[in-house]
């Protein structure tokens, strides 16, 4: 048998790569939000020993609802991871699960990263630009970044599959030095 020595950081990486891997490449919505929950959970302990303000939805946003209102947001948010992963007390249940969630949670668990260049995962740059996030700093120029944003939107309308294709082909050009886009 063979053993492997992972650091925390390095399997949240990994389980967020795999989930974004998944959000564009599958159709597997269980396996692409167990994923995602476990490495946003993971790294929501990490962040709130370190006082860091993401991931922010299961922590922040539910320190400012009322007592009925975060027990009913709080079920929304693990209701389906917790039933993906146990049937301890309702093995024969079905859940309504809202995919939109799994797309919510990468967000906010990428938004961590973003001034921490040198732990983020490696789909981190194709999974924010999905969200739309095109930071003014990265683009200064308005005109530029509004046209990268129009031009996201438009592949955007592709799917997910042309989406992710496009996003890698043009960050490995980007690590390359090359010039030119596959447009799909």
């Amino acid at each position: 048998m063979s053993t492997v020595k992972v650091a925390k950081f390095d399997a949240i990486c990994s389980q967020l790569d795999a989930a974004v891997e998944l959000f564009f490449l599958s159709e597997n919505y269980i396996a692409t939000h167990t994923l995602a929950a476990a490495a946003y959970n993971t790294l929501k302990d990490i962040a709130k020993k370190q006082k860091e303000e993401h991931p922010f939805l299961k922590r922040g946003y539910l320190e400012t609802l009322a007592d009925a209102e975060r027990k009913r947001i709080v079920g929304f948010l693990n209701g389906p991871e917790n039933f993906f992963k146990h049937a301890d007390n309702d093995r024969d249940s079905t859940i309504e699960f809202e995919t939109d969630l799994t797309e919510i949670l990468l967000m906010d668990a990428m938004a961590y990263f973003r001034d921490k260049p040198n732990l983020r995962p490696k789909n981190y740059d194709i999974f924010r630009l999905w969200a739309g996030v095109i930071r003014e700093e990265a683009v200064t120029d308005d005109f530029l970044r509004n046209l990268l944003e129009t031009f996201t939107l438009s592949v955007k309308s592709k799917g997910k599959l042309e989406f992710w294709k496009f996003a890698n082909d043009l960050l490995e050009r980007n690590l390359q030095g090359t010039r030119g886009l596959n447009f799909p």
